[in-house]
């Protein structure tokens, strides 16, 4: 048994973390959410093997042995939307070995687990450490950023960054023109900015989003068709 609560306000986000779910594979885990509960905090996670939704909940009540697990996305998402409508300050988790009880006043609803084991995903979050953030450089597929953006609620669009090696002084590339002297950059330094993965995060919400790989065979456009110009008008017989 582990037993653990989470805010009502942040089962809104929660709930739409399975936006970033691989929905074409029904049976795969990576249809359902992550969940990892250790002694101070719980992390859900949600991917499609291109982009990677995390949200951590810091919780001081929670009981059981912690560890990690998995729950039905539908059922999960339809148990906090349920729960959250309810006044009160925090939703109540309690999950045992065949499904997940979420209760709040009133309002309670079950949720399946999920047999088998979710990708470690650690390691994504890890490897930025001590690395410098620079604005994203890579080509990004729309609709991914479009499911970041709606799991954040944010109104304003989401700036994506990405980690570079420390010495990389890719600053100079968004600088003011002529404000200080400009410094060479590195090839292999932009070489690697154009195709590093895209972060987000805030004080409890974090996404990976994986570019899109380019050829450097592109294929060059021919754009003069579409300047078209007006006749010349002809003028009125006197």
């Amino acid at each position: 048994m582990l037993s653990f609560s989470i805010p009502r306000i942040t089962a809104d986000r929660i709930a739409r973390l399975g936006l970033a779910c691989d929905t074409s594979t029904p049976s795969g885990t990576l249809n359902h959410i992550g969940i990892r509960a250790t002694t101070s905090a719980v992390r859900f996670s949600a991917t499609n093997g291109r982009i990677l939704a995390s949200l951590l909940v810091p919780v001081d009540d929670i009981e059981g042995t912690p560890g990690d697990l998995i729950l039905d996305r539908e059922q999960f998402t339809a148990a906090l939307k349920a729960t959250a409508k309810v006044a009160g300050g925090r939703i109540q988790v309690r999950i045992d070995d065949q499904e997940a009880r979420l209760t709040n006043g009133t309002a309670a609803a079950v949720v399946r687990r999920v047999s088998g084991t979710y990708p470690n995903v650690d390691h994504v979050w890890t490897r930025p450490s001590g690395r410098r953030w620079v604005p994203t450089m890579s080509c990004l597929d729309p609709n991914l950023v479009g499911i970041a953006q709606k799991v954040s609620g944010n109104k304003a669009a989401l700036l994506f960054a990405s980690p570079m090696e420390p010495g990389a002084r890719l600053e100079r590339l968004w600088a003011v023109p002529g404000a200080a002297l400009d410094e060479t950059v590195c090839l292999t330094d932009l070489r690697a900015a154009i195709t590093a993965p895209a972060y987000w995060a805030d004080h409890e919400l974090a996404f990976l989003v994986m570019p899109i790989t380019r050829g450097d065979a592109e294929r060059q456009l021919d754009l003069s068709q579409h300047a078209l110009a007006l006749p010349q008008l002809v003028a009125a017989a006197a």
